[in-house]
């Protein structure tokens, strides 16, 4: 079979089903349509890799250190973290809505129009703010430690062309090891989460909703 062939044969099975949220799911327009099981897996990498901000920390050279708040990363607690606890939070927030959009779709179905719009307006949502703003934001810390890893002469470059030291005490007393066993925590989590949700949503399928 050729692969062009099978999103039109998923779709149209999503048609033919009957499940009205499946239908409306392949009806509207959406840069994010992946499953929740997907999504979730995808914020759950994402909670991975801002888990590495510990292992990169711990990898500075000494020539960075002049410009860190502390060298432990148990203590150190610089600005640019905040970015990076934000996107964390933001996964969590998301993979929150997905789950309890789920749970709402399966304990009523059959799902009416309404319904079905309700739930894949709560989906939408939650994958722009995880994915989305949440992914930048963990993407973008990860770049700031990262200008760490090139030593003081390029931590002094970044300040002298953005002005500021991204590295300077955040005042919050979140910790690098704090924030990095956080995201390793939410990260198993939210990939058990896609799982269970992957094999429960099968059996619902196959049950008819």
């Amino acid at each position: 079979m050729s692969t062009d062939s099978q999103p039109d044969d998923t779709i149209a099975k999503a048609i033919i089903s009957g499940s009205t949220y499946e239908r409306l799911r392949y009806e509207r327009h959406s840069y994010l349509r992946q499953t929740v099981p997907r999504t979730l897996a995808l914020q759950s990498a994402l909670l991975g890799a801002l888990a590495l901000l510990l292992p990169i920390y711990g990898l500075y050279p000494d020539s960075t250190a002049a410009f860190l708040p502390a060298v432990d990363p148990a203590v150190a607690s610089p600005k640019v973290l905040l970015l990076g606890l934000f996107g964390g939070f933001l996964q969590v927030f998301g993979a929150t809505l997905l789950v309890g959009s789920v749970l709402y779709r399966v304990r009523l179905a059959p799902l009416t129009e309404r319904q079905a719009h309700a739930a894949l307006n709560a989906e939408d949502f939650a994958r722009y703010v995880g994915l989305g703003t949440g992914g930048l934001a963990i993407a973008l810390s990860l770049c700031l430690f990262a200008v760490g890893l090139g030593g003081g002469e390029m931590v002094s470059s970044y300040i002298a062309a953005m002005g500021r030291n991204p590295f300077v005490a955040s005042g919050f007393g979140v910790s690098v090891a704090g924030v990095s066993l956080f995201a390793f925590v939410a990260s198993v989590a939210v990939f058990y989460a896609s799982r269970y949700l992957l094999v429960h949503l099968a059996l619902f399928h196959r049950g008819g909703e």
